[in-house]
Parts: structure tokens; C-alpha cells; sequence
């Protein structure tokens, strides 16, 4: 009789050690997947951000630059006595510096880093020549490729990326409008005057500003007058 009890002892102790196995294995497989995605929540953000951050180094990139040249074009107006082409590089000049900023801001609170360009490459010239200039560079940038950034940006969730390359993409559009204007009537007397919105960038001619700037909701109280 007491042959029979031995299986189903020896059984009764080896179904213990099966259970302990199992649930080790099961404890380590469950460490291991939650170990798994936090590495891949980790490096997720860092991935999906580094296109971003690419898009606006160089948006902010070209508005350092831009910035720059407009600058010097005002001396350049300044020294011919042309008070309308001053005001109109100076207006510029200072919203290509608030829409930099504003993309340098954006590409901070991502985690990256900016670092405006050191080297800028002046162009030489008169006003006249400075406008047509600046006309052709501005219908010489590709629209259609902005604005695929920022439907991706904008469908990606991105929101505030996608604010910052819209606003950059209208000024453009505003710009080559204003340097247009500006050069058909060089050769009056009629005085021009610009003013700026601090937060976007948006210019507007005095005479024709809206009480609210319709990017950004900013008070035509605030804005900058050149």
C-alpha cells in the first residue's frame, strides 16, 4: 500500500516547483515588455520631434538672414534720403527678428537647440535694386514645400510648430506685397508708414491696420510704428 502513495507524493512535490518556474518566467517576460516600452516611450518623443525641429531651425535660419539684409537695405534707403523704402526695411527687418524668435521659442520647448547663423552675405546695391532684389528672392521661395510641412506638422499634432511655419508663410506672402508696392511708387513723394505686431510679426500699413491682429489677437495699441 504504501508503494502505491508514492507517486502521487513525489507528484505533490514537484507541482510546486512547476508552479514557482512558471511564475518566475511569467514575472520576468511581464519586466521585460514594461522595460520595452518605457525605452520606447523614451525615445519616441526625441524621434517624432527631431523633423519638427529640423523644419524650424531652418525656417528660423532663413529669418535671421532675411532680418539681416533687410537691415542693411535701410541704411542703404537711409542714405538716399527715401523715407518709404527705410520704413518699409526697417518694418521688415523687425518682423523676420519676431517670427526667428517665435520658431526659436517653439524648437526650445521641444528640446532643441538654435544657433543663429555667423556668417551673412550682404548684398550690394541701390534701393531700387535692393527692392527688385528682394522681390525676386521672395517669388523664388518653393510655397508648395512649406506648406507640406505644415500639414504635417498640423495632422501630427503639432500645433504649435504648425502656428509658428503658418505665420512665417503669410508674413512671406505679406512681404513680397508690401516690397511690390514699395517699388512701383519709389519714384513718388507719397511717404509711407508701417506698423508692426510685436508677437507675429504681421505688418501692416498705418493707414490700413486692422484694431486686432487676425494671427494672433494681439491690440493695434501694442503694435510698432516705422
Amino acid at each position: 500500500m504504501e508503494r502505491e502513495f508514492l507517486p502521487i507524493v513525489t507528484c505533490m512535490r514537484v507541482r510546486p516547483i512547476l508552479i514557482l518556474i512558471l511564475l518566475t518566467t511569467s514575472v520576468a517576460i511581464i519586466g521585460w515588455m514594461y522595460y520595452a516600452v518605457l525605452r520606447t516611450i523614451d525615445k519616441e518623443p526625441k524621434h517624432s520631434h527631431h523633423k519638427v525641429i529640423t523644419d524650424l531651425d531652418a525656417c528660423c535660419r532663413d529669418k535671421h538672414i532675411k532680418s539681416a539684409q533687410y537691415a542693411h537695405f535701410a541704411s542703404v534707403a537711409e542714405q538716399e534720403n527715401l523715407p518709404s523704402a527705410l520704413g518699409l526695411f526697417r518694418a521688415l527687418a523687425h518682423s523676420e527678428r519676431i517670427q526667428e524668435h517665435y520658431c526659436a521659442l517653439v524648437i526650445h520647448r521641444l528640446g532643441g537647440h538654435y544657433t543663429p547663423p555667423k556668417r551673412i552675405l550682404l548684398f550690394r546695391g541701390n534701393t531700387a535694386s535692393n527692392l527688385l532684389r528682394s522681390i525676386a528672392l521672395e517669388q523664388m521661395r518653393p510655397d508648395t514645400l512649406l506648406h507640406q510641412h505644415i500639414g504635417r506638422h498640423l495632422y501630427g499634432g503639432n500645433r504649435m510648430a504648425a502656428q509658428a511655419l503658418i505665420w512665417a508663410a503669410a508674413a512671406d506672402r505679406q512681404h513680397l506685397l508690401l516690397l511690390q508696392q514699395a517699388h512701383a511708387a519709389l519714384c513718388t513723394d507719397h511717404t509711407m508708414r508701417y506698423t508692426v505686431c510685436p508677437r507675429c510679426g504681421n505688418i501692416y500699413q498705418l493707414d490700413s491696420q486692422d484694431p486686432f491682429c487676425p494671427h494672433c489677437l494681439t491690440d493695434s495699441r501694442e503694435f510698432v510704428l516705422f
